[in-house]
Protein backbone atom coordinates (compact mmCIF):
# COMPACT_ATOMS: atom_id res chain seq x y z
CA UNK A 1 0.00 0.00 0.00
CA UNK A 2 2.71 2.27 0.62
CA UNK A 3 4.75 1.37 -2.24
CA UNK A 4 1.57 2.03 -4.70
CA UNK A 5 1.11 5.49 -2.60
CA UNK A 6 4.69 6.97 -3.46
CA UNK A 7 4.89 6.19 -7.38
CA UNK A 8 1.45 8.19 -7.04
CA UNK A 9 3.04 10.93 -6.11
CA UNK A 10 6.32 10.73 -8.04
CA UNK A 11 4.36 10.70 -10.99
CA UNK A 12 2.28 14.20 -9.91
CA UNK A 13 5.36 15.50 -9.57
CA UNK A 14 7.04 14.83 -12.76
CA UNK A 15 3.59 15.65 -14.54
CA UNK A 16 3.39 19.02 -12.92
CA UNK A 17 7.53 20.26 -14.38
CA UNK A 18 6.09 20.87 -17.84
CA UNK A 19 3.38 22.60 -17.20
CA UNK A 20 5.68 25.17 -14.54
CA UNK A 21 8.29 25.67 -17.53
CA UNK A 22 5.19 26.53 -19.69
CA UNK A 23 4.23 28.81 -16.64
CA UNK A 24 7.61 30.35 -16.60
CA UNK A 25 8.33 30.61 -20.70
CA UNK A 26 4.83 32.27 -20.70
CA UNK A 27 5.52 34.32 -17.58
CA UNK A 28 8.94 35.27 -19.16
CA UNK A 29 7.25 36.29 -22.79
CA UNK A 30 4.91 38.46 -21.03
CA UNK A 31 7.78 39.96 -19.12
CA UNK A 32 9.71 40.67 -22.03
CA UNK A 33 6.98 42.18 -23.92
CA UNK A 34 6.09 44.34 -21.41
CA UNK A 35 9.47 45.60 -21.44
CA UNK A 36 9.43 45.92 -25.09
CA UNK A 37 5.92 48.12 -24.54
CA UNK A 38 7.76 49.97 -21.76
CA UNK A 39 11.03 50.57 -24.34
CA UNK A 40 8.67 52.16 -27.28
CA UNK A 41 6.46 53.70 -25.01
CA UNK A 42 8.75 55.56 -22.86
CA UNK A 43 11.53 56.15 -25.34
CA UNK A 44 12.12 59.74 -26.42
CA UNK A 45 14.53 61.34 -27.81
CA UNK A 46 14.70 65.38 -28.12
CA UNK A 47 17.40 67.22 -30.62
CA UNK A 48 18.50 70.42 -30.11
CA UNK A 49 19.72 72.71 -33.02
CA UNK A 50 21.86 75.51 -32.80
CA UNK A 51 21.33 77.82 -35.42
CA UNK A 52 23.19 80.73 -37.28
CA UNK A 53 22.13 82.76 -40.63
CA UNK A 54 23.55 81.35 -43.35
CA UNK A 55 24.05 83.15 -47.06
CA UNK A 56 22.01 81.75 -49.52
CA UNK A 57 21.88 83.24 -53.53
CA UNK A 58 18.52 82.86 -54.34
CA UNK A 59 16.46 83.92 -57.35
CA UNK A 60 12.91 84.89 -58.43
CA UNK A 61 10.92 86.68 -61.34
CA UNK A 62 9.13 89.65 -60.69
CA UNK A 63 6.81 91.35 -63.37
CA UNK A 64 7.56 95.06 -63.69
CA UNK A 65 4.39 97.21 -65.24
CA UNK A 66 4.75 100.69 -66.98
CA UNK A 67 1.31 101.40 -65.45
CA UNK A 68 0.74 99.00 -62.46
CA UNK A 69 -2.02 99.21 -59.28
CA UNK A 70 -0.87 99.48 -55.90
CA UNK A 71 1.13 96.33 -54.40
CA UNK A 72 2.84 96.08 -58.41
CA UNK A 73 6.53 96.80 -59.46
CA UNK A 74 6.13 100.06 -61.76
CA UNK A 75 9.02 101.07 -63.80
CA UNK A 76 9.05 103.05 -67.33
CA UNK A 77 10.24 100.80 -69.93
CA UNK A 78 11.50 102.35 -73.44
CA UNK A 79 13.39 101.63 -76.05
CA UNK A 80 15.27 103.27 -79.02
CA UNK A 81 17.01 102.22 -82.36
CA UNK A 82 20.65 103.70 -83.07
CA UNK A 83 23.39 103.23 -86.52
CA UNK A 84 26.45 104.43 -86.39
CA UNK A 85 29.89 103.41 -88.76
CA UNK A 86 33.22 103.52 -88.66
CA UNK A 87 36.37 103.04 -90.43
CA UNK A 88 38.51 99.86 -89.24
CA UNK A 89 42.45 98.63 -90.41
CA UNK A 90 41.69 95.15 -91.93
CA UNK A 91 44.17 92.32 -90.69
CA UNK A 92 47.45 92.27 -91.91
CA UNK A 93 49.60 89.73 -92.86
CA UNK A 94 53.09 91.41 -91.52
CA UNK A 95 54.63 92.62 -94.64
CA UNK A 96 54.96 96.76 -93.84
CA UNK A 97 56.26 99.51 -95.85
CA UNK A 98 59.16 100.51 -95.89
CA UNK A 99 58.83 103.87 -93.88
CA UNK A 100 56.87 104.98 -91.62
CA UNK A 101 54.22 107.36 -92.22
CA UNK A 102 50.52 109.31 -90.46
CA UNK A 103 48.95 112.38 -90.39
CA UNK A 104 49.87 115.71 -89.07
CA UNK A 105 47.75 118.99 -88.04
CA UNK A 106 49.23 122.05 -89.71
CA UNK A 107 48.43 125.09 -87.26
CA UNK A 108 48.79 128.56 -88.16
CA UNK A 109 48.44 132.55 -86.99
CA UNK A 110 49.99 133.82 -90.61
CA UNK A 111 47.26 136.61 -91.67
CA UNK A 112 47.28 134.63 -95.11
CA UNK A 113 47.05 131.59 -96.30
CA UNK A 114 50.09 129.36 -97.07
CA UNK A 115 50.52 126.94 -99.64
CA UNK A 116 53.02 123.79 -98.85
CA UNK A 117 53.99 121.42 -101.62
CA UNK A 118 54.23 118.31 -101.69
CA UNK A 119 57.17 116.24 -100.73
CA UNK A 120 57.62 119.88 -97.96
CA UNK A 121 60.17 118.83 -95.13
CA UNK A 122 58.73 118.47 -91.64
CA UNK A 123 61.50 118.32 -88.64
CA UNK A 124 60.78 116.65 -85.01
CA UNK A 125 62.66 117.67 -82.20
CA UNK A 126 64.57 114.46 -82.56
CA UNK A 127 65.82 115.29 -86.12
CA UNK A 128 63.60 112.39 -87.64
CA UNK A 129 62.03 113.94 -91.42
CA UNK A 130 58.58 113.59 -92.89
CA UNK A 131 57.57 114.96 -96.29
CA UNK A 132 54.38 116.06 -97.10
CA UNK A 133 52.21 113.46 -99.43
CA UNK A 134 50.48 116.12 -101.78
CA UNK A 135 50.36 119.71 -101.60
CA UNK A 136 48.42 121.49 -99.49
CA UNK A 137 47.15 125.15 -98.74
CA UNK A 138 46.73 126.38 -94.81
CA UNK A 139 43.96 128.85 -93.67
CA UNK A 140 45.32 132.00 -92.38
CA UNK A 141 44.72 132.28 -88.26
CA UNK A 142 43.70 128.68 -89.14
CA UNK A 143 44.72 124.77 -89.04
CA UNK A 144 44.36 121.90 -91.78
CA UNK A 145 43.68 118.49 -90.03
CA UNK A 146 44.67 114.96 -90.93
CA UNK A 147 47.55 115.86 -93.84
CA UNK A 148 49.29 112.90 -94.61
CA UNK A 149 53.41 112.28 -94.12
CA UNK A 150 55.79 109.87 -94.53
CA UNK A 151 59.19 109.14 -93.56
CA UNK A 152 62.06 110.20 -95.44
CA UNK A 153 64.58 107.67 -94.44
CA UNK A 154 63.83 104.08 -94.38
CA UNK A 155 62.92 101.81 -91.34
CA UNK A 156 61.64 101.16 -87.94
CA UNK A 157 63.71 104.78 -86.91
CA UNK A 158 60.75 106.89 -88.18
CA UNK A 159 58.07 105.40 -86.10
CA UNK A 160 58.18 108.35 -83.52
CA UNK A 161 55.41 109.07 -81.18
CA UNK A 162 53.18 111.86 -80.95
CA UNK A 163 55.68 115.33 -81.12
CA UNK A 164 55.54 118.75 -83.16
CA UNK A 165 57.41 119.59 -86.06
CA UNK A 166 59.14 122.57 -87.79
CA UNK A 167 58.64 123.43 -91.30
CA UNK A 168 62.49 124.06 -91.96
CA UNK A 169 61.68 124.99 -95.82
CA UNK A 170 59.72 128.15 -94.73
CA UNK A 171 61.47 131.29 -94.06
CA UNK A 172 62.72 131.97 -90.37
CA UNK A 173 59.72 134.12 -89.54
CA UNK A 174 56.83 132.22 -91.05
CA UNK A 175 58.72 129.17 -88.80
CA UNK A 176 57.21 131.01 -85.86
CA UNK A 177 54.00 131.26 -87.11
CA UNK A 178 52.84 127.86 -88.87
CA UNK A 179 54.13 124.88 -87.77
CA UNK A 180 52.85 120.85 -87.68
CA UNK A 181 51.46 118.48 -84.67
CA UNK A 182 50.86 114.32 -84.40
CA UNK A 183 48.72 113.30 -82.18
CA UNK A 184 49.28 109.95 -82.78
CA UNK A 185 52.46 107.89 -83.57
CA UNK A 186 54.28 107.17 -86.84
CA UNK A 187 53.67 103.56 -87.89
CA UNK A 188 54.93 101.53 -90.57
CA UNK A 189 51.57 100.52 -92.12
CA UNK A 190 50.52 97.51 -93.92
CA UNK A 191 52.01 97.19 -97.30
CA UNK A 192 48.81 97.46 -99.93
CA UNK A 193 47.50 94.60 -100.88
CA UNK A 194 49.38 92.71 -98.04
CA UNK A 195 45.93 93.08 -95.87
CA UNK A 196 42.59 91.06 -95.78
CA UNK A 197 39.25 91.68 -94.44
CA UNK A 198 38.78 88.58 -92.13
CA UNK A 199 35.30 87.55 -90.49
CA UNK A 200 37.26 87.90 -87.12
CA UNK A 201 38.16 91.79 -88.24
CA UNK A 202 34.08 91.63 -89.26
CA UNK A 203 32.95 90.39 -85.77
CA UNK A 204 35.70 92.99 -83.75
CA UNK A 205 34.31 95.80 -85.52
CA UNK A 206 30.90 94.86 -84.75
CA UNK A 207 31.22 94.11 -81.07
CA UNK A 208 33.32 97.27 -80.97
CA UNK A 209 30.57 99.54 -82.61
CA UNK A 210 27.90 97.77 -80.56
CA UNK A 211 29.94 98.85 -77.11
CA UNK A 212 30.26 102.62 -77.88
CA UNK A 213 26.36 102.91 -78.88
CA UNK A 214 24.47 100.96 -76.12
CA UNK A 215 25.72 103.57 -73.54
CA UNK A 216 25.13 106.21 -75.98
CA UNK A 217 21.60 104.88 -76.51
CA UNK A 218 20.72 104.61 -72.64
CA UNK A 219 22.15 107.77 -72.15
CA UNK A 220 20.10 109.39 -74.73
CA UNK A 221 16.97 106.80 -72.99
CA UNK A 222 17.48 108.42 -69.82
CA UNK A 223 17.69 111.80 -70.28
CA UNK A 224 13.68 110.98 -71.84
CA UNK A 225 12.84 110.44 -68.27
CA UNK A 226 11.08 113.23 -66.07
CA UNK A 227 13.45 114.47 -63.83
CA UNK A 228 12.73 113.12 -61.10
CA UNK A 229 12.74 109.43 -62.51
CA UNK A 230 16.37 110.47 -63.86
CA UNK A 231 18.55 108.53 -61.08
CA UNK A 232 16.45 105.07 -61.18
CA UNK A 233 18.53 102.13 -61.86
CA UNK A 234 18.47 100.25 -65.39
CA UNK A 235 18.65 97.43 -67.00
CA UNK A 236 18.23 96.55 -70.61
CA UNK A 237 18.95 94.52 -73.87
CA UNK A 238 20.24 94.63 -77.23
CA UNK A 239 19.55 93.12 -80.50
CA UNK A 240 21.90 93.91 -83.29
CA UNK A 241 19.15 94.37 -86.21
CA UNK A 242 21.46 95.00 -89.26
CA UNK A 243 25.46 94.88 -89.48
CA UNK A 244 27.57 95.62 -92.77
CA UNK A 245 30.56 96.08 -94.30
CA UNK A 246 31.39 98.57 -97.53
CA UNK A 247 33.88 95.77 -98.59
CA UNK A 248 33.18 91.90 -98.34
CA UNK A 249 35.08 89.90 -95.78
CA UNK A 250 38.01 87.84 -97.30
CA UNK A 251 38.90 90.61 -99.84
CA UNK A 252 42.10 92.45 -100.32
CA UNK A 253 42.34 95.76 -98.74
CA UNK A 254 43.83 97.96 -95.96
CA UNK A 255 40.70 99.25 -94.28
CA UNK A 256 36.87 98.64 -94.47
CA UNK A 257 33.61 100.60 -93.03
CA UNK A 258 31.67 98.94 -91.20
CA UNK A 259 27.69 99.81 -90.05
CA UNK A 260 25.87 98.75 -87.40
CA UNK A 261 21.85 98.74 -85.69
CA UNK A 262 21.29 98.29 -82.54
CA UNK A 263 17.84 98.26 -80.67
CA UNK A 264 18.16 98.80 -77.01
CA UNK A 265 15.78 97.86 -74.93
CA UNK A 266 15.60 99.79 -71.28
CA UNK A 267 13.46 99.06 -67.92
CA UNK A 268 14.22 102.02 -65.51
CA UNK A 269 13.19 100.45 -61.95
CA UNK A 270 13.62 101.81 -58.21
CA UNK A 271 16.02 99.22 -56.36
CA UNK A 272 13.96 99.65 -53.01
CA UNK A 273 10.63 99.16 -54.61
CA UNK A 274 11.95 95.80 -56.32
CA UNK A 275 13.77 94.24 -53.62
CA UNK A 276 10.68 94.94 -51.04
CA UNK A 277 8.89 92.62 -53.49
CA UNK A 278 11.19 90.53 -54.01
CA UNK A 279 12.36 89.79 -50.19
CA UNK A 280 8.28 89.34 -49.83
CA UNK A 281 8.44 86.78 -53.14
CA UNK A 282 11.28 84.81 -52.15
CA UNK A 283 9.67 84.12 -48.38
CA UNK A 284 7.04 82.51 -50.01
CA UNK A 285 8.90 80.49 -52.47
CA UNK A 286 11.24 79.60 -49.55
CA UNK A 287 10.98 75.92 -47.97
CA UNK A 288 8.98 76.01 -44.74
CA UNK A 289 11.13 76.20 -41.56
CA UNK A 290 13.00 78.84 -43.12
CA UNK A 291 13.05 82.67 -42.83
CA UNK A 292 14.87 85.38 -44.78
CA UNK A 293 16.76 87.96 -42.53
CA UNK A 294 17.38 90.15 -45.18
CA UNK A 295 18.42 90.90 -48.67
CA UNK A 296 22.18 92.15 -49.34
CA UNK A 297 21.58 95.57 -51.49
CA UNK A 298 24.95 95.17 -53.27
CA UNK A 299 24.25 91.88 -54.68
CA UNK A 300 21.31 92.39 -56.66
CA UNK A 301 21.39 91.42 -59.81
CA UNK A 302 19.07 92.31 -62.55
CA UNK A 303 18.31 90.87 -66.16
CA UNK A 304 15.60 90.82 -68.53
CA UNK A 305 13.59 88.28 -69.10
CA UNK A 306 11.27 89.35 -71.68
CA UNK A 307 9.83 92.15 -72.68
CA UNK A 308 5.79 92.71 -74.03
CA UNK A 309 5.77 93.95 -77.60
CA UNK A 310 4.02 96.71 -76.76
CA UNK A 311 6.57 97.82 -73.77
CA UNK A 312 3.54 98.16 -71.02
CA UNK A 313 5.43 94.97 -69.28
CA UNK A 314 8.44 93.04 -68.28
CA UNK A 315 9.80 89.74 -66.82
CA UNK A 316 12.65 90.55 -64.80
CA UNK A 317 14.35 87.89 -62.81
CA UNK A 318 16.13 88.85 -59.99
CA UNK A 319 19.03 87.34 -58.14
CA UNK A 320 20.21 88.37 -54.51
CA UNK A 321 22.32 87.06 -51.58
CA UNK A 322 20.48 86.46 -48.79
CA UNK A 323 20.98 85.70 -44.94
CA UNK A 324 18.57 83.10 -44.10
CA UNK A 325 17.45 80.90 -40.84
CA UNK A 326 16.07 78.27 -39.68
CA UNK A 327 13.01 79.04 -37.32
CA UNK A 328 11.07 75.64 -37.25
CA UNK A 329 13.36 72.75 -37.46
CA UNK A 330 10.58 70.41 -37.39
CA UNK A 331 9.22 71.43 -40.80
CA UNK A 332 12.13 71.37 -42.39
CA UNK A 333 14.00 68.02 -41.60
CA UNK A 334 12.05 64.86 -41.61
CA UNK A 335 11.79 62.90 -38.36
CA UNK A 336 11.73 59.94 -40.61
CA UNK A 337 15.60 60.18 -41.34
CA UNK A 338 16.48 60.16 -37.88
CA UNK A 339 14.69 57.09 -36.96
CA UNK A 340 17.19 54.46 -35.15
CA UNK A 341 20.52 55.70 -35.55
CA UNK A 342 22.64 56.83 -32.52
CA UNK A 343 23.54 60.22 -31.62
CA UNK A 344 26.94 60.53 -33.34
CA UNK A 345 24.83 59.56 -36.22
CA UNK A 346 22.83 62.31 -35.80
CA UNK A 347 25.17 64.86 -35.16
CA UNK A 348 26.73 63.95 -38.84
CA UNK A 349 23.79 63.82 -40.36
CA UNK A 350 23.54 67.48 -39.62
CA UNK A 351 26.90 68.85 -39.77
CA UNK A 352 26.73 69.21 -43.32
CA UNK A 353 23.56 71.40 -43.41
CA UNK A 354 24.17 75.38 -44.57
CA UNK A 355 22.77 77.18 -40.76
CA UNK A 356 23.40 74.43 -38.35
CA UNK A 357 26.24 75.37 -36.06
CA UNK A 358 25.67 72.62 -33.05
CA UNK A 359 23.55 69.70 -32.75
CA UNK A 360 22.34 68.34 -29.21
CA UNK A 361 21.06 64.66 -28.79
CA UNK A 362 18.95 63.53 -25.37
CA UNK A 363 17.64 60.23 -25.11
CA UNK A 364 15.44 59.24 -22.62
CA UNK A 365 14.98 57.12 -20.29
CA UNK A 366 18.48 56.31 -19.32
CA UNK A 367 18.83 53.08 -21.18
CA UNK A 368 17.70 53.98 -24.65
CA UNK A 369 20.77 54.21 -26.66
CA UNK A 370 19.24 54.92 -30.02
CA UNK A 371 17.04 57.72 -31.75
CA UNK A 372 12.90 55.56 -31.46
CA UNK A 373 11.59 54.37 -34.51
CA UNK A 374 7.98 56.14 -33.53
CA UNK A 375 8.50 59.22 -35.14
CA UNK A 376 5.99 61.05 -33.09
CA UNK A 377 9.00 60.09 -30.23
CA UNK A 378 11.10 62.67 -31.71
CA UNK A 379 10.99 66.37 -30.85
CA UNK A 380 13.22 68.36 -33.23
CA UNK A 381 13.82 72.10 -31.28
CA UNK A 382 15.90 74.97 -31.80
CA UNK A 383 18.49 76.12 -28.30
Amino acid sequence: MTKRTTQTNEQGRGASRPMRRIVVTFAGAVVAVVLLVLYYSLAHATVTLEVSPDSMVMDTTIELKQYSEAGEVTGTIIETEVTQSKTFPASPSGELEERAAGTVTIVSTHTTPQTLIATTRLLSPQGVLFRLRETVTVPANGKLENVGVVADQVGEASAIGPTSFTIPGLRPQLQQVIHAESNEPMRRLPKTGSTSITPLDLDAARKSLTDIMVPQALSKLREQLPEDKRNLNVVYKNETTKAESDVPANSKNNQFTYTVTVKVTAVFYDPDNLREHALSKLQADLSSGRKILNLEPESLAVSIDSVAGDLTSAMLKVKFLAQVVITEPDKLFRASDLLGRTPEEVQNYFSGIPGVKNVEVELSPFWVGSVPTVESHITLQLK
